[in-house]
């Protein structure tokens, strides 16, 4: 009886410690992290477009920190840089930047992988540059995103990513990007 109860009882400890390092990957904790990809601007209306083409697509890169809430809910503020639009036939191009806040919604779907969707506001500042481009505009406006995210080991991630920034000085703002963080567990 002493050996089945010492069998038991080391069965539920490991079995135990096992459960505790699967529930710390999605502990309470902060990350931190940088993103690469390429912008497509929606239409910069009809006063640009009848004037000139557009050459929309350009390198965006960005930076954010983050907390983890729940196995399943984050809170992320990040900074991004989303290009500039090139007008083909005029001197000028507008840029923008954006401060945002997202929440970000994860589901595990395998080991390691996960696929999430992200809501939030941002803060722009969009500006014409170049002679004849006479807007400059700064608002909040929402976002929205997907992405699929690769747990590289317990401090690494990496995931590819979309988000669709709504009415940023007028164009809708498309980003398709990869990212990596750090998370401090």
């Amino acid at each position: 009886m002493k050996k089945i109860s010492l069998a038991v009882s080391l069965l539920l400890a490991v079995s135990s410690a096992s459960v505790a390092e699967d529930a710390k990957s999605h502990q309470h904790h902060y990350y931190g992290g940088i993103n690469l990809g390429g912008t497509s601007w929606g239409s910069l209306g009809s006063g640009v477009t009848s004037v000139t083409g557009v050459d929309d697509s350009d390198f965006s890169w960005g930076a954010f920190v983050g907390m983890q809430t729940l196995p399943w809910l984050a809170f992320e503020l990040g900074y991004q840089d989303l290009g500039e639009a090139d007008l083909k036939d005029v001197s000028g191009s507008y840029d923008a930047q954006i401060i945002n806040l997202t929440a970000k919604f994860s589901y595990d779907f395998a080991e390691r992988f996960a696929v999430y969707g992200k809501v939030g506001t941002q803060w722009y500042d969009w500006n014409a540059n170049g002679s004849g481009v006479f807007e400059d505009d700064t608002g909040w406006t929402p976002h929205l995103g997907l992405g699929l995210q690769y747990e590289f080991d317990k401090n690494w991630t990496g995931a590819l990513d979309y988000t669709w920034y709504n009415d940023i000085g007028g164009p809708d703002i498309n980003y398709f990007g990869i990212s990596a963080a750090y998370h401090w567990r």
